[in-house]
């Protein structure tokens, strides 16, 4: 039987909420991230459910049809399936006298918005809710990872400013009880693994790398090579004791339970957001 017969069941944590200083008993929600699902995965299960059909023949169709789709966007055109609604946008400003010749692409960001369609909706709307209190942390908690400026400027999103984390560039943990130090034999650093593409080898940054290194925010820089839209989780790993003042008996090691994506702003912290794209889906 085809799992989407079946009720989904989306897990979502309450969390302290740090921020109300006047509410002492308010909690946030996240939504609790299993893990990242390949094409792989997905084709694995529709070509179980369809007992005659072969895994890598529905992987390659899915995977075709997609950048056949991907391929539309890029020509101008909306796409509509069961997940969204999408379609091509793009932002910046050009003079007069540009308007003549190819266009620079440095001034301008193209995107693609996206709104859910009628299914996913429905999806959401008929899932079983379940609430898990997280409850108070004497160690690290990470809470996103965020680019420099939006580090910088915390109001960014607020006024549609946001800039995504990007390869090459320096990008920050934002958090609690997060400075990272150590012994060498430690291991303190932060470590960034791949989740969207199978056999990549982590990335370990060491502490004497990471700048700025506070309690609150830990910055490091994205790999060059980081794909634009690649799916990473970070780990991070220290000896501090939550008051910075003296070392633990062992190191600690904390992975955010969220995944970030290069090339996307992170949500609002705490409390997340709406995601990315449009509000309706013009579709219905």
């Amino acid at each position: 039987m085809a799992k989407t017969s079946q009720r989904a069941k989306l897990v979502l944590k309450a969390r302290e909420n740090l921020l109300t200083k006047d509410v002492k008993n308010d909690y946030y929600l996240t939504v609790k991230s299993q893990r990242t699902l390949t094409l792989s995965d997905l084709a694995k299960e529709v070509a179980a459910t369809h007992g005659h059909q072969n895994q890598s023949e529905v992987e390659m169709l899915t995977r075709e049809t997609l950048e056949l789709a991907a391929w539309y966007l890029s020509n101008g055109f909306g796409i509509t399936g069961p997940l969204c609604y999408y379609h091509p946008t793009v932002s910046g400003t050009l003079l007069n006298n540009e308007l003549n010749a190819a266009p620079d692409r440095s001034k301008l960001k193209l995107n693609i918005s996206y709104a859910m369609s009628a299914i996913m909706r429905q999806f959401l709307t008929d899932a079983e809710l379940d609430v898990e209190i997280d409850k108070a942390k004497v160690g690290p908690q990470l809470f996103a990872v965020v680019s420099a400026q939006d580090a910088q400027h915390p109001d960014a999103a607020t006024r549609g400013e946001s800039m995504p984390a990007a390869a090459g560039e320096t990008c920050v943990i934002k958090g609690r009880n997060l400075k990272v130090g150590g012994p060498a034999e430690a291991n303190a650093g932060i470590t960034l693994t791949r989740q969207d593409k199978s056999g990549m080898t982590p990335i370990f940054i060491p502490a004497a790398r990471l700048f700025p290194n506070t309690p609150t925010q830990v910055g490091f820089v994205m790999p060059a090579g980081a794909e634009e839209g690649s799916v990473w989780q970070v780990k991070l790993c220290t000896q501090l004791s939550a008051k910075n003042s003296q070392l633990l008996k062992e190191p600690r090691t904390v992975v955010m339970d969220d995944n970030f994506v290069v090339g996307q702003p992170a949500e609002d912290v705490p409390g997340g957001g709406d995601g990315g794209g449009l509000d309706e889906n013009p579709l219905g």
